[in-house]
């Protein structure tokens, strides 16, 4: 493997037991995003040498860009591309898209001035087989952070006219980590390369036709996406223990139906039947009945 082929590479996407997950069911309280002006950010990787492989770092800072309106500076891209080599980041190589996500989540958090002029964070996974899920956070205008794996069939599809009409590429040499979102009402990814040009314009945008079903089954793109959402700062706290009390439920009771499903013990198997109604009834209905009020 060269250098060369480690270009735009990212590492994957590591499903964490702990991550949030944002359900068809919870798109209801998301609320829209209103366009608040016609400034549209672009962010080039390949400007800097410390950033040419980057692409994570770049596809998490940008959809906080989109979330906020807010554009970051050289050195604070800079300073975030440093510091992910201190967390577990292989020298002048990729990253885990949902750990840079992790990464600037935790960082702008930090940063005080930004909490107290756009309040907080929090990051969700979501189901990129969904198509409907999709569609409704991309109908509020969020901006989805994703990977994919590609090859050069791949790019003369969408370069022939800048949009991605097939689904099925076979062998993949590359991968690379980019954003999709809505622009002028289509379904389209963002890539961060801003130079390109389109018609005599520059471009960073090509539509997506294919679904995104098919390209996860395609294995084009990987399954398991994530998404940024503003938080009332008021509310952070709060609303992270109950995320985290929610996962910590579902896990429960995923490994309570497994042990249940595998134990000859029939005292047991009752036991575990009553330890789950009692969760998902009480526990988590209190939950989010709780988290409506926080969003």
């Amino acid at each position: 493997m060269t250098d060369l082929e480690l270009f735009n590479w990212d590492y994957g996407i590591i499903e964490k037991s702990t991550d949030f997950i944002l359900t068809e069911w919870d798109v209801d309280w998301l609320p829209t995003l209103f366009q608040q002006d016609d400034i549209f950010f672009e962010y080039n990787q390949n400007a800097n040498s410390w950033s040419v492989m980057s692409c994570t770092i770049f596809n998490a800072f940008w959809a906080i860009s989109d979330l906020w309106n807010y554009e970051f500076l050289l050195n604070q891209q800079k300073e975030m591309n440093d510091l992910s080599y201190k967390q577990w980041r292989i020298e002048w190589k990729w990253r885990y898209t949902n750990l840079a996500v992790d990464l600037w989540r935790n960082r702008r958090n930090w940063n005080k001035e930004l909490v107290e002029q756009y309040w907080k964070i929090a990051s969700y996974r979501i189901n990129m087989r969904n198509d409907e899920l999709v569609n409704r956070i991309l109908d509020k205008n969020y901006t989805i952070c994703w990977s994919f794996e590609w090859n050069a069939d791949y790019i003369l599809d969408y370069s022939e006219d800048w949009v991605l009409d097939n689904a099925e590429f076979w062998k993949k040499t590359y991968w690379h980590s980019v954003w999709i979102r809505k622009v002028d009402w289509k379904k389209c990814v963002k890539d961060n390369y801003k130079w390109r040009k389109y018609n005599w314009r520059p471009t960073n945008i090509y539509e997506l036709k294919s679904t995104c079903r098919e390209l996860v089954n395609w294995w084009t793109f990987r399954p398991r996406w994530y998404l940024y959402t503003k938080v009332a700062e008021d509310n952070y706290e709060e609303l992270i223990r109950l995320e985290k009390v929610r996962v910590l439920c579902n896990n429960t009771m995923n490994a309570n139906s497994e042990l249940r499903h595998n134990t000859n013990d029939l005292r047991l198997r009752d036991k575990l039947h009553e330890t789950n109604e009692r969760i998902r009834n009480n526990q988590l209905k209190y939950i989010e009945e709780n988290l409506i009020k926080l969003r």
